[in-house]
């Protein structure tokens, strides 16, 4: 189940000092979480803490949310501290229309809160995967059954079923009953008859389904609209192209099954704003094994090649949607486009490429952070710069900054002596650095 959800504070913590988040409920105001002697907080771009100091981690949720750890327990609170869900759980997993929180007790049960904080399903169950957009209903397992129920844990239908997946954008999920698969609505209703050897959820209006040994992809009414052919699905349609393994090649296929983009690549990523991410394994070359084993064949010896004598590199890339490769499978990573550039490693340097594939800073600085409003620090091994989108200098930080975060709000994270605070655009400290840790300032609802 954990993997098929957006994750929470328990398997997310990594991510926690990188961003700040408004409130749905309340005009945005940017916000940033820092940490000082271990524990973490919430301050506003004037400084001033909106939740103080006391917890162990903090990670902001896209829907407004903080979610919050403090020893091995988890809960959620608001932008101003005020406890939406108690923290008392192991795991809290969101669902992707973010008005639910599923909760793991210390007894491995799982219940329901809503975004205002009520209660909806009591912790007694061994699983949930599937919350409906307005809670109305929840797929829930006890022991080996699964079936759907409503906010007060009343069943929903008679149905049981060994498997329920989770609710996709047109409140469909995949079930399983008898080894066969078919589709059940939020009011637990079969829509589409168990029928098919495997199913997947729907994303971009249609889902992929198996018969007889190949996929193939139905839509909401399960028409068949792209016949059994594919021996694998790796993702399924995000942007008008899914990610599969068909009879002409690996690659991305359209809504009418045609291989637009013929790709064997090791991994094929899902498209997101026009692009999508791809590894490739290169081969290359040990030198030193293969000088040893030659000088082996000069001296007479017989024998296989070295184990070691070719060494498997994966290296990443994005391509677009005509599939030219906007960032080419040389390096050995690639981060998330932000502000439109996308910050790579090659070897030990780092450098970044536009989204269009214009702007090409080469990898030469030591460390680099992820852009935003237009430039990105970067540290030369003498001293952190904020540079722009072709790579030219724009400020030199002071000597005394030894690292630096992510442009945000005007606002610049900075490490100075051993504590963290705050530059305006100007290089000005705005706010002072009082901090273990300061995560960039996002108004973000």
């Amino acid at each position: 189940m954990r993997n098929r959800w957006q994750k929470g504070l328990a398997t997310a913590a990594a991510a926690m000092m990188l961003w700040g988040c408004g409130d749905n409920r309340l005009q945005a105001e940017p916000l940033a979480v820092v940490q000082e002697h271990d524990l973490c907080g919430v301050i506003n771009a004037q400084g001033n803490f909106l939740v103080p100091l006391g917890y162990d981690r903090i990670i902001p949720w896209d829907n407004g949310a903080l979610l919050v750890k403090k020893g091995d327990k988890c809960g959620v609170l608001n932008r101003e501290g005020k406890v939406i869900v108690p923290v008392e759980y192991l795991t809290i997993l969101i669902p992707n229309h973010g008005k639910t929180y599923l909760v793991e007790n210390n007894e491995a049960h799982w219940g329901a809160y809503n975004s205002e904080g009520q209660l909806l399903l009591t912790a007694v169950y061994d699983e949930i995967t599937a919350a409906a957009e307005n809670n109305d209903s929840f797929a829930v397992r006890q022991g080996t059954e699964w079936r759907l129920v409503r906010r007060d844990g009343s069943p929903l239908g008679n149905e049981v079923f060994d498997y329920i997946g989770e609710f996709n954008e047109e409140m469909l999920a995949p079930v399983k009953k008898k080894d066969k698969w078919g589709y059940v609505n939020d009011n637990g209703k079969i829509v589409i008859d168990l029928q098919f050897d495997g199913a997947k959820e729907f994303s971009g209006g249609l889902a992929a389904v198996k018969q007889q040994g190949s996929w193939g992809f139905i839509d909401k009414l399960g028409i068949m609209k792209i016949q059994p052919q594919f021996s694998e699905v790796f993702s399924g349609f995000s942007e008008s192209l899914a990610a599969v393994q068909s009879p002409q090649g690996k690659g991305y296929i359209d809504k009418h099954g045609i291989l637009l983009l013929p790709r064997d690549s090791r991994y094929l990523g899902p498209f997101k704003n026009g692009v999508a991410e791809i590894h490739e394994v290169k081969k290359k070359l040990n030198i030193w094994s293969s000088l040893a084993y030659g000088a082996s064949i000069a001296l007479g010896s017989i024998g296989l090649p070295p184990k070691n004598a070719l060494k498997s590199n994966e290296k990443r890339g994005f391509i677009n949607r005509q599939g030219k490769e906007i960032v080419s499978t040389s390096f050995d990573e690639v981060m998330p486009f932000a502000d439109d550039m996308s910050v790579v490693r090659k070897d030990k340097k780092w450098g970044a490429i536009s989204r269009d594939g214009k702007n090409d800073i080469s990898p030469r600085y030591l460390a680099m952070r992820s852009f935003g409003e237009g430039v990105a620090a970067v540290y030369t091994g003498s001293s952190w710069q904020i540079i722009d989108k072709l790579g030219r200098t724009v400020k030199e930080l002071p000597a005394e900054v030894t690292d630096a975060g992510v442009m945000s709000e005007g606002l610049l994270p900075v490490c100075i002596g051993e504590k963290w605070g705050y530059m305006n655009k100007e290089g000005t400290v705005v706010i002072a650095p009082n901090f273990g840790h300061a995560g960039s300032f996002t108004d973000k609802n």
